[in-house]
């Protein structure tokens, strides 16, 4: 295991009001690929790093989106397709170190004693060292698809984008999320909300983007979709877990932990869905309205 790095300053991640759209958009995306290949630079497998990568390049994904309509089908779908894949390979890395903390945080829950699951802990451990040592070598093809990203910015034809061009993407992600979540609403299929969850994300930095032209830099509505993640992003990483220990060897403390967060789930899906349908009541036409841009 690499040893860890000092923390990395963020990179911004929001338009300002003196640039032009396309240029601004190309200046967040380089400096969120730029921040990204920092945290991985010597094949760093350490959790933060990885954890951080995968976040920024979440956040350059969600910049494609909203140059979509000057980009061109093509190139979005050949970008896409390249971020998706260093994503992918980051992946297991991020899953395998967040479910010691899911264990650990699942215990903390439920007011059980540590020791009983010591054993359980220390495998999880080992598959998570395992995998960071496995793993090293997916970190310099990552870095190539985040380079070549990098390289084509300035090719990006974003020229043509306009404030109402963006503002119709924004409109986009946020009726996308509505529709799903009301199917959420009706249906108990896991992936499906998952497909919700990550719709909110996109959303939270699509907002965070355009936060200048928003009244209150949309401080509000960022908020309410920090809350969303946080009960979805706690379901999704129990369902993992679970999803783990289900293969491993069955033992008493195991089976305990699974039926505590199979218990666990329906509520946090619940909240979710609670705090989804408050942020959702307005319509996509409404909601888009406050942004000046």
């Amino acid at each position: 295991m690499k040893a860890s790095k000092k923390t990395l300053k963020k990179p911004r991640l929001f338009l300002k009001k003196d640039e032009k759209i396309s240029k601004g958009l190309r200046s967040l995306a380089s400096l969120q690929l730029k921040a990204a290949l920092a945290e991985l630079k010597g094949n760093n497998v350490s959790p933060e790093p990885v954890h951080n990568a995968r976040i920024y390049i979440k956040k350059v994904r969600s910049i494609v989106q909203l140059a979509a309509p000057a980009l061109g089908h093509v190139r979005r779908e050949h970008l896409m397709e390249n971020l998706h894949e260093a994503s992918t390979r980051l992946g297991p890395l991020r899953d395998s170190e967040m479910q010691v903390q899911s264990l650990d945080l699942v215990i903390e829950t439920a007011g059980l004693l540590p020791e009983p699951f010591s054993s359980l802990r220390s495998g999880l451990a080992d598959i998570a060292k395992q995998r960071r040592n496995n793993d090293s070598r997916q970190i310099p093809r990552v870095m190539e698809y985040l380079q070549k990203t990098l390289k084509s910015i300035p090719d990006w034809p974003l020229d043509p984008l306009e404030g109402k061009d963006i503002r119709r993407r924004i409109r986009r992600t946020f009726r996308r999320g509505r529709t799903t979540l009301e199917v959420c609403q009706v249906s108990g299929n896991q992936e499906l909300f998952h497909t919700w969850r990550k719709l909110v994300k996109q959303l939270g930095y699509q907002l965070q983007i355009t936060a200048k032209f928003w009244p209150d830099s949309a401080a509000d509505h960022i908020t309410s979709i920090e809350q969303i993640g946080e009960y979805t992003g706690k379901e999704r990483d129990y369902s993992l877990l679970i999803q783990t220990m289900k293969q491993g060897p069955k033992s008493r403390a195991s089976e305990q932990l699974i039926s505590i967060m199979e218990d666990l789930m329906p509520a946090l899906r619940k909240t979710a869905l609670e705090c989804g349908t408050l942020f959702y009541d307005p319509k996509p036409r409404s909601f888009i309205e406050p942004l000046d841009l």
